[in-house]
């Protein structure tokens, strides 16, 4: 009989153990499920584990013990009579107390209080941290922080300053992902720097870091140190106030090698988010840092140097270089592709090289951030795709992330901007100006908006707050375009000219430099002198750059010759020279100005050279490439149509022109096509529209055109006998072309004999 009890038992333990493993797997993924739902801490599921295994033991003796009949009962019913031993009756007694106590009902009990008592302790430690009591309240829970607050960043301690640079660029880009803080941005930090009258191109140490947020009102500082220990690393972190240097949060973490540095910089970042007050479940969802940059140390250094050359340096060419070579390390680099197409952008080079790395960052755009995904996405719809609508919504998912993100308002206004919205992109412009007051890109784009919508006292005054903020060359050359907005072309000169003695050998500066002095030389009519400044702007870094730049200031050239000087061979012969010495199917299709070529042989009347020159490069395009180009080339299309005769076609590829940054061209187009058919009212109309409309600081279409435009509006008016009218611009020409070259100064000779005569005329 005690062989059937004892296989009774056994049958039963391996029942229950069978069950419960069972019954356990559904649980810990139920508690995984909730912890992952519900944002609660990590050591939850492991705490649920622990009680499942302490409950393990008592499961399985309850069911030994509560499995077959008891050794008192087996003896009762075996017995014919006699008194029981008395070790029996204590080993019996035994028994059955344990029976009493290991029952089902009390094993369910115990497991369910284990599980209360589980949530309790959840409950109670997500209230305290939720509400800031105790050591586990969060930083922005007891007020020491504000939700979605700015912190700066430091720069790490470390006996190499190179991986340094590279740790805190890889924490910058980690804590990018956090929903809790927002980093102040590097350029904002250098600006800051330059009002403490500090050198921008030092790391930034803690204690610097602590005055600029005390300056400018930012509450906490992130520093740490990145220190060797064998063959390793030791990382640790602190979050410190920024008044009194308290010490409010902190984290360490370790790596075997280089190669775990990332993974460390991870660990330290996610610890620091958690003690802030970010939700767990948030740290958890933000991909490993090795996965929105680069697995690569040596990729992520020349990242970390380019953007030194970029911010700190004002560098963009060599920010440029470097970032190729990171690309170089890891062609899956996103961060990197990311950011040489926005260099490129801003400088207006190799559009073609903005297409392929955009297009490459978009292929890897996994490995960004879920704000930088959005800012690729809007890149690429805006740059490759010329999709205005789904650029902006990219823009407005950053807004849903963070409604005050400066960067999203900023490009919402830009791609207003180039819409020709000025007042809209202002708008967004103000905007992001207020959330990020410390950024000068943003209060330099706000008063451009305001100037062209024609309030010059308040683009002024917007203009003035740059004074007091950065003297990075980047913004240098907008001031400039300012001042001759506001007619002081002397100082624009010598803000230019500056600029060339303080950076000379920054190219991409310098080149843009020369580029504005020779417009200002064509401007006054003195060709002779604007060739002096076109042909240095050549000497850039890439080949190609000096290839397409070179050809197109031949192009300039020839068209101020046809437009402006009105000398049509002149303008063919230059046209020829340049098309001979360009070899333009050398360049990649995207940056080969065919449209500029096409427009200046269809107004000098040679339509057949100018659908030449638009076959060869869409030759080279893909069919998408190619919709774009067409979508803004009907201006050509016009000029071809009336270089063939062909007036009414004219008109109506013009009409279909998309309205773009350049608020100017379209009026001044239909102006000169009226004017050529022969339509003097809608002309002298389109002329004043022309006039009416900032210049939006292209200094090269106000030196081209305006000149030109002001001799034909009087003419216009003098044949219709407005002879105020036409005096008022006979005299704005001539003080224009008071020095032009000798070539042009029998239309200034005869533009003031004419205004001498209705001077005469009117008394």
């Amino acid at each position: 009989m005690s062989q059937v009890a004892g296989g009774l038992k056994r049958s039963a333990m391996w029942r229950v153990l069978a069950v419960y493993v069972g019954a356990s797997w559904v649980v810990l993924q139920v508690v995984d499920v909730v912890k992952q739902n519900m944002g609660l801490p990590d050591w939850v599921f492991p705490f649920a584990l622990v009680l499942l295994l302490i409950g393990l033991p008592v499961m399985l003796v309850t069911a030994i013990l509560q499995a077959g009949p008891s050794k008192g009962a087996v003896a009762t019913a075996g017995a014919d009579s006699g008194a029981t031993a008395p070790g029996d009756a204590t080993e019996r007694t035994g028994e059955l107390s344990s029976r009493r106590l290991f029952t089902w009902r009390n094993a369910l009990l115990g497991g369910a209080g284990a599980f209360v008592m589980l949530a309790l302790v959840t409950g109670g430690f997500m209230f305290m941290r939720t509400r800031g009591i105790g050591p586990v309240g969060s930083l922005v829970a007891k007020g020491v922080l504000e939700e979605r607050g700015k912190v700066i960043l430091a720069d790490f301690q470390a006996a190499d300053p190179e991986i340094a640079r590279a740790a805190t660029e890889a924490l910058r880009v980690d804590l990018a992902q956090s929903d809790i803080v927002t980093l102040v941005e590097p350029d904002s930090i250098d600006d800051a720097l330059r009002r403490m009258g500090r050198s921008t191109g030092e790391p930034l140490d803690e204690e610097t870091a602590r005055q600029i947020g005390m300056r400018d009102g930012v509450p906490a500082v992130i520093a740490g140190e990145l220190s060797s220990v064998g063959g390793g690393f030791a990382l640790s972190a602190r979050l410190v106030a920024s008044d009194d240097g308290e010490v409010l949060a902190s984290a360490r973490a370790s790596a075997r090698d280089s190669s775990g540095v990332l993974d460390a910089i991870d660990e330290v970042s996610s610890r620091l988010r958690e003690q802030i007050g970010e939700s767990y479940s948030s740290v958890r969802e933000s991909p490993p840092l090795a996965h929105v940059t680069t697995s690569s140390l040596e990729a992520l250094r020349k990242y970390t140097q380019a953007q030194d050359a970029r911010f700190r340096e004002g560098n963009l060419d060599a920010a440029i270089g470097l970032l190729e070579e990171a690309i170089a390390i890891d062609t899956a680099f996103a961060l990197a592709y990311r950011d040489l197409a926005t260099i490129l952008s801003n400088q207006r080079r190799g559009w073609d090289r903005q297409v392929r790395a955009l297009e490459a960052a978009y292929r890897h755009r996994d490995r960004l951030t879920e704000r930088e995904r959005y800012l690729v996405e809007a890149s690429y719809s805006q740059d490759v795709l010329d999709d205005r609508t789904r650029t902006i919504q990219a823009y407005e998912a950053m807004l849903r992330l963070d409604p005050r993100d400066a960067q999203a308002l900023n490009n919402i206004g830009f791609n207003y901007w180039q819409q020709g919205d000025f007042a809209r992109a202002g708008e967004y412009y103000r905007r992001a100006r207020e959330a990020d007051p410390g950024e000068a890109l943003y209060a330099a784009n706000v008063a451009a908006a305001w100037a062209n919508t024609g309030e010059l006292d308040r683009a002024d005054s917007a203009y003035a707050v740059l004074e007091e903020m950065s003297e990075s060359p980047q913004f240098v050359p907008w001031r400039a375009g300012f001042e001759i907005e506001r007619g002081n072309e002397e100082e624009a000169r010598t803000i230019f000219l500056g600029l060339i003695e303080d950076y000379p050998n920054q190219t991409g500066l310098v080149t843009g430099v020369r580029w504005a002095l020779g417009n200002l030389e064509l401007l006054h009519g003195r060709l002779s002198t604007a060739r002096d400044y076109f042909p240095e702007t050549t000497s850039l870094s890439d080949p190609a750059d000096d290839a397409e730049r070179t050809l197109r200031s031949g192009l300039r050239l020839a068209a101020f010759l046809l437009v402006t000087a009105q000398d049509t061979a002149a303008a063919l012969a230059e046209l020829d020279r340049v098309l001979a010495g360009s070899a333009m199917e050398d360049l990649p299709p995207l940056d080969r100005p065919a449209g500029f070529a096409a427009s200046i042989a269809a107004w000098a009347g040679d339509p057949g050279r100018a659908r030449r020159l638009l076959a060869e490069r869409d030759a080279d395009l893909s069919s998408r490439q190619a919709d774009i180009e067409h979508k803004y080339e009907h201006v050509v299309q016009s000029w071809i149509a009336l270089a063939e005769g062909d007036h009414d076609r004219a008109l109506a590829e013009l009409r279909q022109q998309p309205r773009t940054g350049c608020a100017r061209c379209l009026p001044l187009d239909f102006a000169r096509l009226f004017e050529t058919t022969g339509q003097a009212d809608s002309a002298i109309a389109r002329y004043e529209q022309f006039f009416a409309t900032p210049s939006n600081f292209d200094l090269w279409f106000t030196a081209l055109f305006d000149a030109a435009a002001h001799e034909s509006l009087a003419r216009l008016y003098d044949e219709r006998g407005d002879l105020e009218n036409a005096a008022l611009h006979y005299a704005q020409f001539v003080e224009m072309w008071e020095d032009a070259d000798p070539m042009l100064q029998p239309r200034v000779e005869a533009a003031r004999a004419r205004l001498q005569e209705i001077v005469r005329e009117r008394g």
